[in-house]
């Protein structure tokens, strides 16, 4: 299983942390059959969000899909840390988020 977990997040969001994740692993591995062994992978733990924007970029991902506000669900609010960390990646990696955002 993936998961797109970055520890730049984790002073808001502490389930960002590789070692919550090893936790969560262990836990689920723990409570299932030794054959049902669930390796979670974490490729962007480490990066910091402008990392991230430039191997998208690179990558073609369609970032106008994916999303990280925790406060609306139409447009991004642009406020919460969660957001301010996505901006702030774009503005590092000088580009533009495509996503909408409240007064934009």
């Amino acid at each position: 299983m993936y998961i797109g977990v970055v520890e730049e997040d984790s002073s808001g969001y502490p389930d960002c942390t590789d070692s919550f994740i090893n936790q969560i692993k262990n836990a689920i591995n723990e409570g299932t059959r030794e054959s049902t062994h669930i390796n979670i992978k974490t490729p962007l733990v480490k990066l910091h969000k402008n990392e991230i924007v430039k191997k998208a970029l690179e990558l073609n991902v369609p970032l106008e899909l994916t999303w990280s506000c925790y406060k609306e669900e139409n447009e991004a609010c642009g406020v919460c840390d969660s957001c301010r960390l996505r901006l702030n990646g774009f503005a590092q990696a000088n580009s533009k988020d495509p996503i909408p955002y409240k007064g934009s």
